[in-house]
């Protein structure tokens, strides 16, 4: 905290205004209305911090985070009120009257302290929070125990989204009521003013082009998604495949500073090796929303602001009870689908994609688009200043900040489709991430990065996706030291070189699109179980993944280096057969074009590069660096 006694500014502002910080998302609400100050030499802002928040502790490090400096403590803002020409709160909760101007009837003056504007928080105000100093009926934000000092109002305006919190305040408290004026809501204007970052967005999160981005929203609260349905965020990580979705999760403020990100993280840590990307809660959930294809939430603002972007939403939890029942949050979660256990997840994203989005924007929001403007005259006229004569508006959404981790072992099923004269052979691959995949979903595909000791002696294919010049090298002794089926390896050339327990040696490379090495080979591996010859391979199979289909080929092997060896010397593989038609001996057919009995075949597609999209729907990790291709994978028996 910072005394202001004392002071020796440069710039000596003629109207300092007080910004009230209380909780997490209350302080994100006045961060985004002070842009509204944006090159005004005639406003300084000192922040203050009204204690008693569960997220209150999260409070100083965001105002670090957005370089505030200049925080004085709470009695401080008491004692010096009279020096601020405007007070600015998000939160109705804890003694604001004793910051505020509230006029006394009947007494000579207007009373002391600066005019106080209250907003909300959220979307509007919805949720009963009784203990805070609200009635267990009405809303918190528009409750006269909130509102009211000796039944006088304590704010001198109540800025509000939509008229009908105009409607449930006039009949709460008719003497706010009076200073109630509807602004729109800056939150989601915010939004839609950055929809053209959206590819940057995305690119943060980590999705690739044409992926599709699930954003799973979470408010606090038993009622919650992560508080009543938390096996949620399992099941979509189980079933949607990691080659076509990118799942991130926006939890709440409150759940970040109530449990820490240390124990958060914990809790989901099968989860984020599984690919989930976490979002951290101060500026990030914006960002999230424009990238989202698609919502999974609950009854928490985060979730109707998807729906009023035009985001298709699917709840997994709404907590009712917590609600005014008058809300049209209610009406919101009347109309908008459930995820049901009854059938799987894919089918019921694809559901609410192809489905035209319900219009629910005008049940919460008025005058989209213009809050900046409606706010900013409202805050200089009380200033009793001329705005300036640039528009208003509010300052780019920066990029998200999140937690995420490569996924580096997958559980692989397929289907294969023989050749026509007029076609090649075709094998589809559906990988799910091995963290929180059932063993029943594929064989085990795993990255020689995968840290989880127990898969190694699981997997049917090894891989490393890195590339590197000793490809060669490293498969052979990969297939020497583990007992696996099958090892790849990606070349600086972008190609895959392939080992099998039968000798054969294929350089393969994809003719139209990049694929991760992690596909290709199990591509390979799959055509296999699927009693396809090696052969095959030298005149192309048409490899599908996610939203991408191109023809992988093998090719000749280049000229032998010195430092070659001969054949793997390994032992009959275990656990899976050797990649070779079933008829055939281990050491059977004859080696296609581009497999020289051990010797260096160079090569494979691309380490690590997805093109996903539903039209395209090919994923590369848009975190990953570019010398460090889409990581290896290992693998367990095919379906």
């Amino acid at each position: 905290m910072r005394d202001s006694a004392g002071k020796r500014p440069t710039v000596r502002a003629s109207h300092p205004v007080l910004a009230v910080a209380r909780s997490v998302p209350a302080t994100d609400r006045v961060l985004d209305v002070l842009q509204l100050f944006r090159g005004d030499d005639r406003v300084e802002v000192t922040f203050t911090v009204n204690p008693g928040s569960a997220s209150g502790a999260g409070v100083a490090g965001m105002l670090r985070d957005a370089g505030v400096e200049n925080v004085i403590d709470w009695e401080q803002a008491v004692r010096e009120r009279d020096r601020y020409r405007l007070a600015l709160a998000a939160s109705p909760k804890e003694d604001l009257h004793r910051l505020a101007r509230v006029p006394h009837p009947g007494r000579a003056g207007t009373g002391h302290g600066p005019p106080l504007v209250l907003m909300p928080h959220g979307i509007g105000h919805n949720r009963r929070v009784p203990d805070a100093g609200g009635t267990p009926d009405r809303a918190s934000g528009l409750d006269p125990g909130q509102l009211l000092h000796e039944g006088r109002p304590v704010p001198a305006r109540v800025a509000l989204s939509h008229r009908e919190q105009h409607e449930r305040l006039a009949a709460a408290c008719p003497e706010a009521a009076e200073r109630a004026v509807v602004t729109g809501d800056p939150s989601h204007d915010r939004m839609l003013a950055n929809l053209g970052r959206r590819a940057r967005y995305r690119a943060a999160l980590g999705a690739a082009e044409g992926q599709v981005l699930v954003v799973v929203s979470s408010t606090w609260n038993r009622d919650s998604l992560l508080g009543a349905q938390r096996e949620t965020l399992r099941r979509l990580l189980a079933e949607l495949p990691a080659d076509e979705y990118r799942v991130a999760l926006v939890a709440h403020p409150n759940v970040w500073h109530q449990h820490g990100r240390a124990q958060l993280e914990l809790w989901l840590a099968d989860e984020i090796e599984a690919g989930l990307t976490l979002v951290h809660p101060h500026n990030g959930w914006r960002a999230a929303l424009v990238a989202a294809d698609a919502v999974v939430g609950d009854h928490g603002s985060t979730t109707y602001y998807a729906a009023a972007l035009g985001r298709p939403v699917l709840l997994a939890a709404f907590g009712n009870a917590e609600l005014d029942p008058d809300s049209p949050l209610r009406a919101f979660g009347r109309r908008t689908p459930f995820l049901r256990a009854d059938r799987g997840v894919p089918d019921q994203v694809e559901e609410v994609l192809a489905a035209p989005a319900p219009e629910a924007r005008g049940l919460l929001i008025e005058h989209p688009g213009t809050a900046a403007h409606r706010l900013r005259d409202l805050f200089y006229g009380l200033l009793g200043l001329r705005p300036p004569q640039q528009p208003a508006r509010f300052f780019a959404v920066p990029e998200p900040v999140a937690t995420s981790s490569d996924v580096t072992a997958w559980r692989v099923s397929h289907a294969t489709q023989a050749g026509t004269p007029a076609a090649p052979p075709r094998v589809r691959v559906r990988r799910t991430a091995a963290a929180t995949a059932a063993p029943e979903a594929g064989f085990l595909v795993v990255d020689e990065e995968d840290a989880a000791l127990e898969r190694r002696d699981m997997a049917s294919v090894w891989v490393r996706s890195r590339p590197a010049s000793d490809s060669r090298d490293w498969v052979a002794g990969t297939l020497r030291s583990r007992d696996c089926a099958v090892a790849a390896a990606a070349t600086p050339s972008g190609e895959v070189v392939l080992g099998d327990r039968g000798g054969h040696w294929l350089r393969l490379a994809a003719a139209e699109q990049a694929l991760p090495p992690a596909v290709v080979a199990a591509a390979v591996a799959a055509w296999s179980r699927s009693g396809g010859s090696p052969e095959a391979w030298s005149t192309g199979i048409r490899v599908c993944a996610g939203g991408t289909e191109t023809l992988v080929r093998a090719t000749p092997p280049p000229p032998l280096n010195s430092g070659d060896g001969g054949d793997p010397e390994a032992p009959p593989h275990t656990g899976d057969e050797a990649l070779t038609h079933p008829r055939r001996s281990a050491a059977g057919p004859p080696r296609p074009p581009g497999a020289s009995g051990g010797r260096r075949t160079d090569p494979g597609p691309d380490a690590g590069t997805r093109h996903a999209s539903r039209a395209p729907r090919a994923a590369r990790r848009g975190r990953r660096a570019p010398a460090a291709p889409a990581p290896p994978e290992r693998g367990t028996r095919p379906h």
